[in-house]
């Protein structure tokens, strides 16, 4: 290894497959927490895209708190510094287009909600 490469650099280059296993478990509890509470079937295509988008912004805010932590401790290089800001911009798109995305479905579901309540209150 090169004595000016940052160590953990590898590290970034590898699948955050325990990070994909657990934005899948948060999407997952997304699923459960709503089906059992009774969310209708009919809602079943805004669920998908509500627990998709969800679980993905919950794990690329993970990823851009990691990459906004490292851009601040690094080296004082510029192309390093170049480097961070591109993976800090990517995530930031990343996650600009989920909720983007989640807008629709949550809106549907929180609609729902709302009108569980005022049934609820009526009983």
């Amino acid at each position: 290894m090169n004595h000016n490469e940052d160590p953990t650099e590898h590290l970034e280059r590898e699948p955050r497959l325990q990070q994909a296993r657990e934005a899948a478990l948060m999407a997952h509890g997304v699923v459960i927490k709503l089906k059992e509470m009774g969310l209708p079937e009919d809602l079943d295509s805004e669920l998908a895209q509500l627990c998709t988008d969800l679980g993905d912004l919950w794990s690329a805010q993970k990823t851009m708190a990691e990459q906004f932590e490292s851009f601040i401790d690094a080296d004082r290089e510029w192309t390093r510094v170049g480097d961070q800001l591109v993976d800090l911009r990517a995530s930031i798109d990343h996650m600009a287009w989920h909720m983007k995305n989640v807008r629709r479905p949550m809106t549907s579901i929180t609609r729902f909600a709302y009108s569980q309540e005022k049934t609820e209150q009526e009983a």
